[in-house]
C-alpha cells in the first residue's frame, strides 16, 4: 500500500526539528555496504581477444617456420613447445628436408578461458580443421605474469574418436588447475606419470586406469615391429619420463584437462654375439649409420593433452591428444 506524501512531508519535518533541539548531540556515523564478492572471477581475456592472441602466436610460429629457425619461436613459444618444434626443426635438416614439421594454425573453434584474478593465466584453444587436413589442434597457451604476453607451451593433435570434455562458456570462464590439485581421481603430476608408465609398458600396472587409444596403440604396434627387426642382432626396450605439467583447466564436471611433455626412450641393445646391427630411416639420421658396438638410444619428445576425472567418478582417464618428433639418438657403452 502506498504512504500518504503529506504523511512523508510530516515526519521529514519532525525529524528535522528533532537534529535542531539536539544542539550539540554527536552526528551520527553514516554507513557503507560494500557491494556483494562475485562468486567466480572474470575470464581473464575475452573470446574474441584470445583470438587476437593465437593469430599473434600463429604469426611468430609463420616466421620461424619459415626459416626454420627456433630462436624465432622465442617471442610467443616456451618450453615443451619450443623445445619439440627446434627439434622438428633438426629432423627437417638431418633428412634433407624428407620430414617436416607438424602443421600448425590457430583458428579456434573451441576457446576455454581461466577465470581467475592471478597468475598464470591460461588460455585452451581447439582448432578448426585447416586446408587439406581434418585433423584439429589442442594449443595450450599461458601467461605467467600480468607483463608478460600469453606463449604457446604446448600443443597435441586430437586423436581420433574422442571427445573433447565439456567447459563452461568462454563469458564465465573455467577454473585453473595446478599441477597438485586435488578432487579429481588423481593429481595431475600423478595422472601424466601412470600416463608415461603406459606408453613404455601398455601391459604395465596403470595401463587399466586408461582406454585403448590410437596412439598407444600405434607406439606399441611399432615397438613390436622394431622388436622383430632386430631379433637376430638384440633387443629392443622402452622406459619414460613424464614432464612437468604446463597447462590446467577445470573442466564442466568437476574434472580437468591438462597438458604435459612425456619423454620415451626406445633402447636398442645388441645381445647376439657376432651379429650386426645397425640403425635404419630416420634413426639413421640422427644417431649414424655405423655399427651400433653396444646400445643406442633413440629419444622421442611428446607432448600430451590428458582427461582427469573428478574424485569418485568411474569413468576412467583418458588421453585426448598427442604429438611427438625424434628428438635425438645416442650411442651408449
Amino acid at each position: 500500500m502506498s504512504r500518504d506524501p503529506r504523511l512523508l512531508r510530516g515526519a521529514a519535518a519532525a525529524a528535522l526539528g528533532a537534529v535542531l533541539l539536539a544542539g550539540c548531540a554527536p552526528e551520527p556515523v553514516p554507513t557503507f555496504t560494500p557491494p556483494a564478492v562475485p562468486e567466480f572471477a572474470p575470464p581473464s581475456v575475452s573470446e574474441s581477444r584470445a583470438q587476437d592472441i593465437l593469430d599473434q602466436v600463429g604469426d611468430v610460429i609463420e616466421v620461424a617456420d619459415a626459416s626454420a629457425n627456433a630462436d624465432e619461436l622465442a617471442p610467443r613459444v616456451v618450453a615443451p613447445a619450443s623445445d619439440i618444434r627446434r627439434a622438428q626443426y633438426q629432423l627437417q635438416s638431418a633428412t634433407g628436408g624428407t620430414e617436416v614439421p607438424q602443421k600448425l594454425w590457430t583458428d579456434s573453434d573451441i576457446t576455454v578461458i581461466t577465470a581467475t584474478d592471478s597468475w598464470p593465466r591460461e588460455i585452451l584453444a581447439v582448432t578448426n580443421p585447416t586446408e587439406g587436413t581434418t585433423a584439429r589442434l589442442y594449443l595450450g597457451l599461458v601467461q605467467q605474469s600480468p607483463r608478460d604476453q600469453y606463449k604457446l607451451v604446448a600443443w597435441s593433435r586430437l586423436l581420433p574418436g574422442v571427445t573433447t570434455p565439456t567447459f563452461a562458456s568462454a563469458d564465465i570462464g573455467s577454473a585453473p588447475v595446478t599441477a597438485d590439485q586435488t578432487g579429481l581421481l588423481m593429481t595431475p603430476t600423478d595422472a601424466v606419470a601412470h600416463l608415461a608408465d603406459t606408453i613404455a609398458n601398455p601391459q604395465g600396472q596403470y595401463a587399466g586406469e586408461f582406454p585403448a587409444d590410437p596412439y598407444r596403440t600405434f607406439f606399441a604396434d611399432e615397438i613390436a615391429r622394431l622388436t622383430s627387426d632386430v631379433a637376430a642382432a638384440g633387443s629392443v626396450t622402452t622406459t619414460s619420463t613424464p614432464g612437468s605439467v604446463v597447462l590446467g583447466i577445470g573442466t564442466a564436471d568437476g574434472g580437468a584437462l591438462v597438458m604435459a611433455s612425456v619423454d620415451t626412450v626406445v633402447t636398442f641393445r645388441k645381445t647376439v654375439e657376432g651379429s650386426t646391427l645397425t640403425l635404419g630411416s630416420l634413426y639413421a639420421a640422427l644417431g649414424g649409420t655405423e655399427e651400433v658396438t653396444a646400445a643406442a638410444n633413440a629419444t622421442y619428445s611428446q607432448m600430451v593433452t590428458l582427461y582427469i576425472p573428478p574424485a569418485g567418478s568411474s569413468a576412467q582417464m583418458q588421453l585426448l591428444g598427442a604429438d611427438r618428433v625424434l628428438s635425438k639418438v645416442e650411442r651408449v657403452d
